[in-house]
Parts: structure tokens; sequence; C-alpha cells
């Protein structure tokens, strides 16, 4: 590999780079992030800030000082969006001397609905992204107060079901009679403006999660081996009925709401979710309006809370962001702080400028997209120039971040003839070592010295809102080179040199 094919694509970073501390809790505090973080501590705060300015690290420091200072062990729940940032921060924390559990706010949830609601069945493994999108929709509200004006609903309306008693105002069958409603699931993608399958999509998946699974169903068989697939698997597994008999993720905010709708029409408490003295939300703008609430009845009155996010990092194309006072408003604060970070500490000002380029629709700061005619062209020419830096800077970290899985699983595996390479979509990043390839959204939060945007094209990278923010989150990844390249027609989001 000679100097001149490293040097067109990468820049080598310089000693004062290589001695910079990446940490996100070693770092000297500004004014501004000093005065948020000593905030008395039953103020609720809310941190804002474009990427790469230090929200996290406020929210961080703040949970710091008000677990020191209360001089007792407080309950207290982190919430992040992705399994990288969990990660990241459980270790930062107890550098700081605060040990305490960090959740996405799935696994809150499903604690908090496993706690509250017995004999809740499975969860399912995956839900399909139109299904979330009407689940998660500010639009639902209005036929969550229909359901909760019934009795608990019956699966099945079966007449004979034995009545198990519960101290909550919800059962599983109220799911049933929500979802599996054609008229109210209309109603919910006219006010909500999705699109018209989501309806068929929502009807079917709430079908089959309401069939018995097959073992069940064949629960007479008094050979149980026959009861296993050849493969050792269930028999449902890998089928449309794998999801029989089990919840969504997105059904725990849900069945929390309708509790405490059928709660207050009784005049009776809802159930109420394991409380916490202290919680901390980073990148809240992901978080869907009922799944704010879930989280807001779960501090306790007068508990701190910390809430730091970017409207402009919202990328979850499933949930609304409603502004930010919405989202205070549902986590049910009536005052509180809110500081705004001005100055930027991951990105060198070029990075800066072209992300705000991306977010804003300029022509500022355009920067070359390399054209290639395959993947496979691609891959041999950068895979080679990534080894050479990873040779040359053995401490450096790479992020090839593409915004959709395939194509990353496509050229990881291109990729190995020439680096070490390896897939992360289960949030297990290094500090260091291997290229690392991903998605944009398993990447929030976090930060690379270099960041490689493969798929620059303009099919994947079309002219709207939700590419744009997605371009804006991908390049403020990183801290001293990003890089672009596409196959075809380059995307029109990305100023380019000559155009």
């Amino acid at each position: 590999m000679t100097e001149s094919v490293v040097s067109s694509y990468f820049t080598p970073r310089s000693a004062v780079e290589r001695r910079r501390a990446p940490s996100l809790v070693d770092v000297s505090l500004d004014p501004v992030q000093r005065a948020a973080i000593d905030l008395p501590p039953e103020r609720p705060l809310l941190v804002l800030g474009e990427a790469g300015h230090g929200k996290t690290t406020v929210l961080l420091h703040r949970v710091a000082r008000i677990w020191r200072a209360s001089g007792r062990s407080l309950r207290t729940a982190i919430l992040v969006p992705t399994e990288g940032l969990v990660r990241l921060v459980q270790p930062l924390l107890r550098r700081l001397g605060v040990d305490v559990e960090v959740w996405t706010f799935d696994r809150f949830a499903e604690k908090q609905a496993r706690q509250a609601f017995r004999r809740l069945p499975p969860e399912s493994e995956l839900t399909p992204p139109s299904v979330m999108r009407l689940k998660r929709s500010p639009a639902l509200r209005p036929m969550l107060e229909e359901i909760a004006s019934r009795g608990p609903g019956i699966i099945d309306d079966d007449a004979d079901a034995p009545v198990r008693r519960s101290r909550s105002h919800v059962s599983r069958g109220d799911l049933q009679h929500l979802f599996g409603d054609r008229v109210l699931m209309e109603k919910v993608a006219r006010a909500g403006a999705l699109p018209a399958h989501v309806v068929e999509d929502i009807l079917e998946r709430t079908h089959i999660q309401f069939v018995l699974t097959t073992e069940r169903e064949l629960a007479h068989v008094t050979d149980r081996e026959r009861l296993v697939a050849v493969d050792g698997r269930a028999l449902d597994e890998g089928t449309a009925t794998g999801h029989a008999t089990t919840v969504d993720v997105e059904d725990y905010p849900v069945l929390f709401e309708i509790d405490r709708l059928r709660a207050e029409r009784r005049g009776a408490k809802p159930t109420a979710p394991r409380s916490f003295d202290l919680i901390a939300i980073d990148e809240a703008q992901e978080l869907a309006p009922l799944e704010l609430a879930l989280i807001g009845r779960s501090l306790v009155p007068g508990g701190s809370l910390v809430v730091s996010g970017d409207a402009d990092q919202h990328t979850d194309e499933t949930s609304t962001f409603l502004g930010w006072e919405a989202v205070m408003r549902e986590l049910g604060v009536v005052d509180h702080a809110t500081t705004t970070l001005e100055i930027g500490y991951r990105c060198p000002p070029e990075i800066v400028d072209l992300a705000r380029a991306v977010r804003d629709g300029t022509t500022k700061a355009p920067v070359p997209i390399d054209v290639f005619e395959d993947d496979r062209s691609l891959a041999d020419a950068l895979g080679p120039a990534m080894a050479e830096v990873l040779e040359r800077d053995p401490r450096t970290s790479i992020a090839v971040v593409c915004r959709h899985p395939l194509p990353a699983r496509r050229l990881a595996a291109m990729l190995r003839a020439s680096v070490p390479a390896r897939v992360v979509f289960d949030g297990r990043f290094l500090p260091r070592g291997p290229v690392q390839v991903s998605i944009v959204s398993d990447v929030k939060g976090l930060e690379f010295d270099y960041v490689l945007v493969p798929d620059a094209d303009a099919r994947t990278w079309p002219d709207d809102a939700a590419a744009r923010r997605a371009m804006y989150v991908a390049i403020t990844r990183a801290r001293h080179q990003v890089l672009l390249t596409c196959i075809g027609e380059p995307t029109p989001i990305v100023p380019r040199r000559g155009d």
C-alpha cells in the first residue's frame, strides 16, 4: 500500500488528537455545563444541544452529583436509546461513583409491566415497523379512552373463561379488544395519517398474538418429544405463528395507560409502576408520548429528573416528536430548568459545518463523495486504506455506518478480505481495534475517530427530513474525519464540491 493511496482517503490523526481522552466524563466542564449540574436536585432539568455538545456528559455528572449529595442509596433509573449506550454509560457512571443499572426504555418498560401485571406472556422478538408506528402513535390515545370505558377485556369474549382475580384495572384481553378492532384501528390510522396497510398489519399481528402456541394446542400429546421440531426449536419458531401468545414491547405503556384511565373512572387508585428517586433520560426525543408518561409515573413526587436530547437527532421513524414542552408535560413536569449547550467538543469545525449543512439543507461546506462501480470495488479500495490506518494508529477507531442492516452485512463480508471487520448490531462496540460496521440507529450517542458512510446514494438517502436527520447523526459520530462514498448517483442532501 502506497502513501498516496492511503492519504487520498484518510488523513492521519495529530499527536494532540491521539492524546485526547475519548471518555465522556474525563473532561473539563465549562461554566454553562457546571451551572446545570449544580442546580438543586429537586429541580427538573432539560439539557439541549447539537450533537457533540456535551449533553450526555452533563447528564452523567448531574446524576453523580445528586447521587453523592443525597447521603443515601437512591433508587435510580438511567434510560438510553441503544444497547451501545448502555455499555458505554454503565462503566462511566461507576467511575463517577454511581453504581446503578442503565437500561434501554424497552427493558425498563418490560420490568415495570411484568412487576405490575402478572401472567403476561413472553415478549415477541420483533414488532413490524408499521405496527410499531401505530402502537406508538399519539392518535391512539382517544381509543384507549374508549377501551377504558368498558369492563376489562376477555380474550375472544369467552364467557366460559375462568375469572382471574387481579388488583390491576387492565387485562391482556384489552389489547385484543383494542388492536383487534378494525373500526378503532381505522380511526387511529386516519387521525395519525398512517398508511392504509397499517390497519391490516396490526389486525393480522393481533390475531396471531392471541392464538395458542402449537405446544399448548397439542398439550394432550403425552409424548413431549413429538412437540419439538427436528432442529430442536419450538414448533412455531420461524413460522407464520411464531409470535403466538406474545406481547409486544410497545404494549407495556398501553397497558399502564388503560389501567390508569379505567381506575380514574372507577374512582380507584391506578396500578403503580415501581418508583424511582432519580430518573435520567438520554436522547428523549426518540420516546413516544405514552412511553414518556410511563417514565413520569415512575418518578416519586419530588424526585430528581434529568432529560437530554436534540430534536435534530430524532431518527426513529416509528415515534412522533411533538416538541420539548410536550415531552416535559408527558413526564408530568410543570416547571423545569432548560440548559442549551452552545459549545461543541467532539467534531472538528469542518465536520460541524457539513453536518449543519445537511441538517439545514444549505450548500455550505461542500465535500467530495467518492463514487464506485459496485460494492466490491468500494471494498477493494477502502479496505486496504483502513488497514493501513489501523497499522499506523493502533489506538484509533473506525466505524462504517450504513443506513440499513443488509448493506452493512454485505459490505462487512467484503471488507474482511483486507481488514479486520465486525458487524455490530447488539451494542457491543469496542473502543479500538477492528473496523466496526453498523447502522445509524445503533450508533446514536457514540463517537469514533473515523466514520465512513459507504451508502451515500440518492436512493438510500433521498431528500427528505428523515434522511437529513439520520445523515446528521452519522456524520456527527466522527471525532477526526468523515468519508462519504456511494454506488451510483450520490445523495442530494450532502453538498458536493463542483455542484
